[in-house]
């Protein structure tokens, strides 16, 4: 009885504490990123459209929420005041600086979508066709971005 007993202590050590461990191999997991999308028409609004919302400045959905418009910049120097709204300057959807509002090109700026006042500014040190990005991915924490085209 002891040397089965014994048996049974050294099989059981053998299968748990002695035995290589089972390892599976790293799953990658997918998790859709589902980012809170704008329910309506936003625009690029500022100095040089009047503040109208016009169309040629609406900006496009790139489908993972972010949302593009080209603006050309015909004044290098010149300090360019916009905002990015919808045609009503609604709450929630009227987007100026949150901390300061000066854009640096290349580099985003967070901003706050229920604003009134807190317009954007942007010097370009070139004539030419820019890139404006409102990335909305998380929507708690929007920002814009400058690019040069």
């Amino acid at each position: 009885m002891k040397k089965s007993a014994a048996l049974l202590i050294v099989l059981a050590l053998g299968l748990t504490g002695c035995s290589s461990p089972q390892v599976t191999p790293h799953q990658p997991t997918s998790i859709p990123y589902l980012a809170k999308k704008i329910d309506r028409p936003m625009y690029l609004r500022g100095d040089f459209s009047l503040w109208d919302a016009e169309s040629i400045y609406q900006l496009q959905p790139q489908g993972d929420g972010r949302y593009h418009v080209r603006a050309r910049f015909m004044n290098p120097g010149k300090v360019y005041e916009f905002k990015i709204a919808d045609e009503k300057w609604s709450e929630g959807y009227n987007c100026g600086y949150r901390f300061q509002g000066k854009l640096k090109l290349g580099q985003p700026l967070p901003v706050d979508c229920n604003t009134v006042y807190n317009y954007l500014s942007f010097a370009p040190d070139k004539k030419g066709w820019y890139s404006i990005t409102l990335d909305y991915r998380d929507s708690s924490n929007p920002t814009v971005l400058v690019q040069r085209d």
